[in-house]
């Protein structure tokens, strides 16, 4: 069973059809426009391995796959393997596939979904063959290949899964945002204690004053009606400086009080990792960490 190709995946619900028609392509949709990889044992001891593409075409009424895997038999030589179509029959309302390999073979067959499990199942020698791609996430499908009967395996060639790589997401700080009652109480504060630059709003707006922490990092003040709601501790804003006792001389200098976690005044908490804390409220009782965290 080592020409046994893997068939492809079929294409997401984008066809202009109808709902009743388009319901069995929304198993598709976690396999368009990604790249997936499968390695594996077949039963006789060879490798398998793969990757696979998918792009719509022809106004979105077909599936054109591109697979990559072993070319001979030896499995020394590895590329291009073949190129499939996905189709969609509206008359018949079946999904059916055609792969064409490198050595001139044509694969045809039926395709059945369950929920966003999908099979391929065609004829191979004789034999009534299925690809089942059993869905795990959107990045993970099990796959097996074998002989399926009655909703068993009457016989297992191969066993892996195909999965590809998963969206990954970087994020900076961008802003803090307050409400505050007073809006020329509040700037003044941050402005004096925490010595921020003060920066200019994008319209101009009389009911903001923005400030830069560091880079691009900025403290957004916005002077409107809000609803009340408990200044708790552990709703904080929390700042770091390698400078912690020069910042508490220089609040000791304004007067400014501050405490620890345990609310015990002018102290200094110690975090179990070395990291000194303490903690202080604007003018609206909003509460600020600042810490010399590395």
């Amino acid at each position: 069973m080592t020409r046994i190709y893997v068939l492809g995946l079929l294409i997401a619900g984008l066809f202009p059809l109808s709902a009743q028609e388009n319901k069995p392509l929304k198993a598709f949709t976690p396999l368009l426009n990604k790249i997936w990889k499968a390695e594996g044992t077949w039963g006789n001891g060879s490798t398998f391995k793969q990757e696979m593409s998918f792009k719509i075409a022809l106004d979105s009424s077909l599936i054109i796959t591109e697979t990559t895997g072993f070319l001979d038999p030896e499995q020394k030589n590895y590329g291009q393997r073949s190129h499939g179509i996905r189709k969609y029959d509206t008359k018949t309302g079946r999904l059916r596939f055609w792969e064409f390999d490198v050595e001139g073979n044509t694969t045809r067959g039926k395709v059945e979904v369950y929920n966003k499990d999908i099979m391929y199942i065609y004829d191979y020698g004789g034999t009534q063959v299925t690809d089942y791609w059993r869905y795990i996430d959107d990045y993970t499908y099990e796959f097996v290949v074998g002989i399926l009967e009655d909703g068993k395996w009457q016989q297992t060639f191969l066993k892996t899964q195909f999965t590809t790589e998963r969206k990954q997401f970087y994020f900076d700080f961008n802003h803090y945002a307050i409400v505050v009652q007073d809006l020329k109480r509040a700037g003044d504060f941050y402005k004096e204690v925490f010595q921020l630059k003060e920066i200019s709003h994008p319209d101009n707006n009389p009911k903001f004053r923005w400030f830069l922490v560091k880079k691009a990092a900025q403290l957004h003040l916005i002077q409107k009606e809000a609803a009340n709601f408990t200044k708790n501790k552990s709703i904080h804003l929390s700042l770091t400086t390698q400078q912690l006792e020069a910042f508490i001389a220089h609040l000791k200098h304004l007067q400014i009080s501050f405490y620890d976690w345990s609310g015990t005044k002018n102290e200094i908490s110690i975090r179990s990792d070395g990291v000194k804390q303490i903690y202080l409220q604007d003018p609206d009782g909003y509460w600020i960490e600042v810490n010399n965290a590395p």
